[in-house]
């Protein structure tokens, strides 16, 4: 099943060259079928709009950004407001 992706999907799939190909052992098709399939499975897992998050553990950082150890659920949060942040802190 071919799918419209986005420009920059598609410039990446284009802006590769037979090297890069070569040296996975792809081809350019295999390529634009993994990204669509990706999309395609990130659509249907993805919450929608007005559903639940779905419930996940994370650890959280300190002031620094360092590790602590700690482990907080995302449904210990039931019924309050809560704001995520996603995001590279490395």
């Amino acid at each position: 099943m071919s799918i419209e992706l986005p420009q920059k999907f598609e410039d990446i799939i284009n802006n590769q060259t037979d090297e890069w190909f070569k040296k996975r052992g792809k081809t350019r098709d295999q390529l634009r079928s993994f990204i669509e399939n990706r999309i395609i499975q990130d659509h249907d897992l993805s919450p929608k709009v007005g559903q639940s998050a779905p419930d996940f553990e994370a650890e959280k950082l300190d002031n620094n950004g360092k590790r602590t150890g700690e482990i907080v659920r995302l449904s210990n949060y039931f019924g309050k407001p809560v704001g995520l942040v996603f995001g590279s802190y490395t």
